[in-house]
């Protein structure tokens, strides 16, 4: 995570605090294969079912470095859902299969904003329902930009 937004309130903290849990979980699993449990228990929904999918066609890692930058964290009125948008720059991130073969695809090193809806679980923890791409190589994950 190399930016996130100033003058968050204590909702939009948490939120925050949970998105960063998901992200932490899901590039673990894309990382090493391993943590499938976490990943699926920060998310729900059409995320859940995609993690599950992309897990089991899984034929290679990625390899860091992954920038994240928060640009902001809007609750909607009832407070039921929020979106968090972010800018995830990938374009150094490189891929291995498992046989340590370097299989990097020029396409999926970008930067992508994302919008990511975010939903409270009945514990009161925030978990990732749906990720929508806005856009392709528009945004930076540096702080202010």
């Amino acid at each position: 995570m190399v930016s996130i937004p100033d003058g968050l309130d204590a909702t939009k903290t948490k939120i925050l605090q949970d998105y960063v849990a998901y992200d932490k979980a899901t590039w673990h699993l894309w990382f090493t294969r391993e943590g499938l449990d976490e990943a699926l228990a920060r998310s729900t929904g059409t995320t859940r079912e995609d993690i599950q999918r992309s897990y089991e066609k899984m034929t290679a890692y990625d390899t860091p470095p992954v920038k994240v930058g928060v640009g902001g964290v809007d609750i909607s009125q009832d407070e039921q859902s929020a979106d968090v948008t972010v800018c995830s720059d990938r374009t150094q991130m490189k891929a291995t299969d498992f046989q340590g073969n370097d299989v990097t695809q020029k396409s999926t090193q970008n930067r992508v904003a994302l919008l990511v809806r975010m939903v409270p679980r009945g514990d009161g923890v925030w978990v990732t329902q749906s990720e929508t791409k806005i856009s392709t190589n528009e945004c930076t994950a540096e702080a202010g930009k």
